[in-house]
């Protein structure tokens, strides 16, 4: 009898020993190791792994990593790897722990596509081109278009889905997203990225890729290119809306609104000498009701913009003289040392005679061409006509028949930042242009880039 009990007590605490055993054997903690590479070759080193969403630990530079203390469990796996200039690539499994460590070989993450830099780029239209997807679980391309560099799926506007894994280019001109709210426009920065699909969802993103669009197609051809620097400015008084050389002195010209549409405005004509910073001559109009804009000097004699018209000034006897009335509204006047040079509002260049008030001939401005308005000054020299708009920062340069032959840069008018101004006058003062601005005014040099 006691041989068959202490039997059955060794056989007891066998089965609690085994009983034990296997308990510890299913319960771990487990740990998870493997390697991380692309499915065309590569190590994937730097790749950030995941557990059930939750990150756990980064690839070493042999694309290996370890998670221990793993319990037993049914768990998503996750490996993604995001590089600014490679691109960004996930891939995700379903894992089983029971009774064992876990090793994974070669966890398999799609090579990025590539958006590579456009051969064909305008004022408004892009060719974007990017790199085959290989991956055999390809579903769809999706291009994304965004004002900034972080661009994704929630912050861009989608342009494109393309199904075929060949169709890997995409043409974009101005109108294709006005969906958006926005559109393809010259002198801009637009990023684009591809991301990858398949049947689960985002497979890869692309390399972030950043487009600047041109502000003229025919700067290759341009002939008259100037660096501008600021040599000194000082402050006008008031309102000032024209400004004007004589050789010696400046015109300048300030506004005064007296009253409603109908009331007759105050129009200031002042001889200021810069140097002295005195006044030399002060003559008052009080008998327009319109907005006066802009003056110049044909040698002889003052011209005043008043809306549709124009008007000479007599200052022997201080008085408005001859009138000529020719496109919409005018913003500022030029003299060519022929003919009178009238800015329109509407991005024209009206030629007239001071004689006999006769148009000789009229062009669009090149920020027509670009679909800007805001046309604010205008000035001439040696044949160039010179415009400025303040929608961006270069002066366009054309010659006597309107043809664009070149810009010059000025450092103000960055980003648009004087859209709110009425008019930004010009002149020339002998070789230094001059601009004013509000209530003050800029000479600045101005040399050729060759």
């Amino acid at each position: 009898m006691n041989y068959v009990t202490n039997v059955l007590k060794v056989l007891l605490a066998i089965s609690i020993l085994i009983s034990c055993e296997k308990e510890d054997k299913y319960s771990g903690p487990f740990t998870i190791t493997g390697r991380v590479v692309f499915d065309k070759g590569g190590i994937a080193s730097n790749s950030k792994v995941y557990l059930n969403s939750e990150y756990k630990t980064i690839t070493n530079s042999a694309g290996e990593f370890t998670i221990p203390d793993v319990v037993a469990g049914n768990y998503t796996l996750k490996a993604t790897r995001s590089d600014s200039s490679d691109g960004y690539a996930e891939t995700e499994i379903e894992i089983d722990i029971k009774d064992e460590d876990l090793f994974l070989e070669n966890l398999l993450l799609p090579v990025p596509v590539r958006l590579l830099e456009p051969d064909s780029v305008t004022s408004n239209s892009i060719k974007l081109t990017w790199t085959r997807c290989n991956a055999n679980d390809f579903r769809e391309y999706k291009i994304y278009i965004h004002h900034s560099s972080a661009v994704d799926e929630s912050s861009g506007t989608l342009l494109h889905i393309a199904t075929d894994v060949n169709d890997t280019t995409l043409s974009i001109k101005e109108g294709d997203f006005w969906w958006a709210g926005t559109t393809l426009t010259p002198n801009s920065t637009y990023y684009f990225r591809v991301f990858v699909m398949n049947s689960n969802g985002r497979m890869s993103g692309s390399n972030i890729l950043d487009v600047y669009t041109s502000l003229w197609d025919n700067a290759g051809d341009f002939t008259s290119n100037y660096n501008l620097e600021l040599d000194l400015s000082f402050a006008a008084k008031g309102n000032l809306t024209g400004i004007a050389w004589d050789g010696d002195y400046f015109w300048m010209l300030y506004h005064e609104d007296l009253g409603g549409f109908y009331d007759n405005n105050r129009v200031t004509l002042v001889q200021y000498d810069y140097l002295q910073g005195t006044t030399l001559r002060t003559i008052i109009f009080e008998d327009s009701n319109y907005f006066s804009d802009g003056i110049t000097w044909d040698g002889k004699n003052v011209w005043i913009s008043f809306g549709p018209c124009i008007r000479s000034v007599d200052l022997e006897n201080e008085k408005l003289d001859k009138s000529y009335c020719a496109g919409e509204v005018t913003v500022d006047l030029a003299w060519d040392t022929e003919d009178l040079l009238l800015l329109d509002i509407w991005n024209k260049v009206i030629s007239l005679n001071p004689v006999n008030g006769i148009i000789s001939r009229q062009f669009e401005t090149p920020f027509k061409q670009i679909g800007y308005s805001g046309e604010k000054g205008i000035a001439c020299r040696d044949g160039e006509i010179w415009i400025i708009n303040n929608w961006h920062n270069e002066i366009g340069i054309l010659d006597k028949m309107g043809k664009h032959i070149g810009v010059a840069e000025v450092d103000f008018l960055q980003g648009g930042s004087n859209s709110n101004a009425r008019r930004i006058p010009m002149c020339f003062m002998g070789e230094k242009l001059v601009i004013a601005l509000d209530s003050q005014v800029r000479l600045y040099s101005i040399e050729r880039n060759e």
